[in-house]
């Protein structure tokens, strides 16, 4: 899902910088890497298997699958977050950022739904007696940025918060884990 551009206010942080493009699509920066997420209706869809044209995993991963408490690691713009809310009606939707100007730029933007619980936290070092029926591991942009053994790690970890018949989500990776 795309929110609507105006909604979302522009902003020049420490950070990442979020601002408009001469098209009018807005744009979240992140000033170490340079990475870019734009707000477009793609990326979530592509994330929740939602595209009949994308790589066949993503849509396969969620075929028979349901899901109503969803905890998202990685805020960027709230894209995930948002279609979790507003189209999939999930009742939980907790979102787990490492960085809190991240999240005091998006309480103060307010273009997320207030349904939308955020969280300031490390997923590595993050505990929780929350369960969820998905858990969104979207904190790389590449491959080579989590190992096979991060991933176990944290699937480790996280296996006591995933609830029976739920699963654990990597996009990037392209790992969909079911318990």
């Amino acid at each position: 899902m795309k929110i609507p551009d105006n909604n979302i206010q522009d902003y020049m942080g420490t950070n990442f910088l979020v601002y408009k493009r001469k098209d009018g699509e807005t744009v979240i920066k992140y000033k170490a890497s340079g990475d870019i997420i734009e707000n477009s209706e793609m990326y979530s869809k592509v994330m929740l298997g939602k595209c009949e044209t994308c790589n066949p995993f993503f849509k396969n991963s969620f075929d028979g699958f349901s899901y109503d408490k969803v905890l998202v690691v990685g805020l960027g713009l709230g894209l995930i977050a948002q279609e979790l809310s507003e189209v999939n009606n999930c009742s939980t939707i907790d979102v787990l950022e490492i960085d809190q100007e991240i999240i005091d730029y998006t309480i103060s933007s307010g273009h997320l739904n207030s349904d939308i619980n955020l969280i300031q936290g490390d997923i590595y070092n993050y505990t929780t007696k929350e369960t969820y029926d998905l858990i969104i591991l979207d904190i790389i942009w590449y491959e080579h940025e989590m190992s096979n053994e991060d991933y176990e790690l944290l699937k480790s970890r996280l296996l006591p918060n995933i609830n029976t018949g739920g699963a654990l989500y990597v996009p990037i990776l392209k790992k969909f884990f079911y318990k």
